[in-house]
């Protein structure tokens, strides 16, 4: 007996339709795809409890004659593709031509359809992928689609399906991502009878953020934007502040298909690295422009996946383009206060960063000027310059080292102001210094700052970071099968300022190290990288170097409970201002917070 058998056409259509329709939002994403490829300017998506009873989308589209709405119910009949060379220029949300067979093959469908022109329209009922009516009907321009009693005859996999409120909550998720794939297209969501929201359709994403999100993400955004010849980028990111535990609130469009793409994913998280918490998150909203015979969106059923044709390059755009928008923006969290609960609340400002600077500083030549000239009133100070070389005389105990003033003279009074703007007010548990400047004070991390200002040093000088000679060599045991690993990666840890030869049994002695480490720290550092590099996900060399330098820096700076001389914070504030970002150390965590005198005097009920 034939143990291989042809299977019949009605259990070919179940199989294909399980690769469509996972649950019913999985339909409500391929109607609503249809839509949008009909030219609608206007979309309603209707459910009763999850979708598994009742899905309505309507929409005010091209529609379709009679002949194209009994075809649309035949598998891989589109209007998308006509030949093979069409998959490589794909412009359209669908192109299968599979969605509306097999959302009819598992449920009960009504189609009701007209076009523009047309005198009535047509309306097409579907019961399990059998047509069982065809009729004539009164109806608007464009398509609506009822569809009933989801897997009514695959009980196996209805009975798979989730609860109401979880179906509901993935439809939900599938209707907020289309709405942001087309800002142009109003959207109107209907749940269990009751309106959840309309989107205006006037093209301004931001104004769709809004609505779908609310003020907390859109207030946040940062925007940043892209351009060459065949590539546009427009990315909307959250400040550093606003951070999840998941990439839930990162939407990625390409030509307006909404993706998934490990490439865009891995951009972003470059792009914020040391600007947010390890493991953490930004929001994003990524819109890309791209020839379609760059892409290749024909990869998977659900057209979630996306390859590139130049994955580097897209990774390049995307990660220099946001973080140029990082460098824009002011990203000092401001402490707020919730008047409900009466406790703090980290915000970030909304205000340019060029009013954010924490203090003043003077060229050498300039400073020199005025000690020259105000000598009697210096004397028995301290001030540190630009070169760092400490010198006496200063004016009031406050650094006085300004960059690109162009001045010849230094009036008395214009530097007191200037150099008064910032006032050390003391150090809080030995961790935090508490500095005022006009009608806000602010409290900064000396660890997180002395990191993050030793990150970017040992960054910039990645090529050339000097070593030193140990007084006594230095051994390191090795796990089995490290010795190989170092040797492939002598290169870099010779960048890294290690310099070391082969022991023997798995062995190497360190005869150089890192300038700025002791030997104990030196030797933990080097173990620390080797297992780095024993991470297959690490060995990306921009990762790679990046997570290092980030040891290096955390193993070197300040810690806390140090005590900090009046001289060494000065030096923490002159370097910190320099720093590329001044905000966050290399872990993500915040430097510096602020606080205004209103809030303040809030909390004290001085003012209501």
């Amino acid at each position: 007996m034939n143990k291989i058998h042809l299977l019949d056409e009605k259990t070919i259509n179940k199989i294909s339709a399980g690769e469509v329709v996972e649950r019913p939002a999985s339909i409500v994403k391929e109607l609503i795809e249809n839509s949008l490829d009909a030219g609608s300017k206007n979309i309603t998506v209707e459910i009763l409890e999850g979708g598994i009873p009742y899905i309505k989308v309507s929409d005010d589209g091209c529609g379709m004659n009679e002949i194209d709405a009994i075809l649309a119910f035949e598998r891989h009949a589109t209007s998308k593709i006509k030949s093979d060379n069409d998959l490589y220029n794909i412009g359209t949300l669908g192109f299968r031509g599979e969605a509306l067979a097999s959302i009819a093959a598992v449920s009960h469908v009504t189609l009701q359809t007209k076009e523009e022109a047309a005198l009535f329209g047509t309306k097409v009922v579907v019961e399990g992928g059998k047509i069982v009516e065809k009729t004539n009907c009164g109806c608007a321009k464009g398509c609506s689609i009822e569809v009933r009693d989801v897997f009514f005859n695959t009980p196996a996999r209805r009975k798979f399906l989730k609860r109401p409120s979880t179906e509901t909550m993935y439809i939900t998720d599938v209707v907020i991502k289309l709405c942001l794939s087309h800002p142009e297209v109003s959207f109107k969501y209907v749940k269990d009878k009751k309106l959840q929201f309309i989107t205006s359709g006037n093209g301004n994403i931001e104004d769709v953020i809004l609505r779908l999100f609310g003020n907390e993400v859109y207030s946040s955004l940062m925007s940043a934007s892209f351009e060459s010849e065949d590539l546009k980028l427009k990315i909307l990111a959250g400040k550093n502040s606003l951070n999840y535990s998941n990439r839930n609130m990162q939407f990625f469009y390409v030509n307006g298909r909404y993706v998934k793409n490990k490439t865009l994913s891995a951009a972003i998280d470059e792009a914020f690295k040391t600007y947010i918490p390890v493991s953490r998150y930004p929001a994003v909203f990524l819109y890309m422009e791209i020839d379609p015979r760059q892409i290749d969106v024909n990869i998977h059923p659900s057209k979630l996946e996306i390859k590139f044709s130049d994955e580097r390059r897209i990774f390049e755009a995307v990660y220099k383009t946001i973080k140029n928008s990082l460098h824009k923006y002011n990203l000092i969290p401001e402490v707020k206060i919730d008047e409900k609960k009466n406790i703090f609340k980290i915000e970030t400002p909304t205000i340019p960063a060029e009013q954010t600077k924490l203090y003043f500083t003077f060229s050498d030549k300039e400073v020199e000027k005025g000690i020259k000239k105000f000598d009697n009133e210096f004397k028995g100070q301290n001030v540190f310059l630009k070169d760092n070389v400490l010198k006496e005389n200063s004016l009031d105990n406050h650094l006085a080292v300004y960059e690109g003033h162009e001045k010849e003279e230094v009036n008395k009074n214009d530097l007191a102001k200037k150099i008064s703007d910032i006032k050390i007010v003391g150090t809080l548990f030995s961790t935090y210094i508490i500095v005022e400047r006009e009608d806000v004070f602010y409290i900064i991390d000396q660890h997180a700052a002395h990191e993050r200002i030793l990150y970017e040093k040992f960054t910039s000088q990645y090529e050339k970071i000097q070593t030193r000679q140990v007084t006594f060599p230095i051994v390191v045991e090795l796990q089995p099968g490290d010795l190989e690993l170092v040797h492939q990666e002598k290169e870099l840890l010779n960048k890294l300022g290690y310099v070391f030869e082969e022991f023997g049994n798995n062995s190497i002695i360190l005869r150089e190290v890192p300038v700025i480490l002791g030997q104990p720290e030196a030797r933990q550092l080097f173990i620390d990288i080797v297992e780095k590099l024993k991470d297959k996900e690490l060995i990306n060399k921009i990762s790679l170097k990046e997570e290092n330098i980030i040891m290096m820096a955390c193993k070197a700076a300040v810690k806390a409970m140090d005590n900090l001389s009046e001289r060494e914070i000065y030096k923490l504030f002159e370097d910190l201002k320099i720093t590329e970002n001044p905000y966050t150390c290399p872990h993500g965590r915040p430097v510096i917070i602020a606080i205004t005198k209103t809030q303040l005097e809030k909390m004290f009920k001085r003012i209501m």
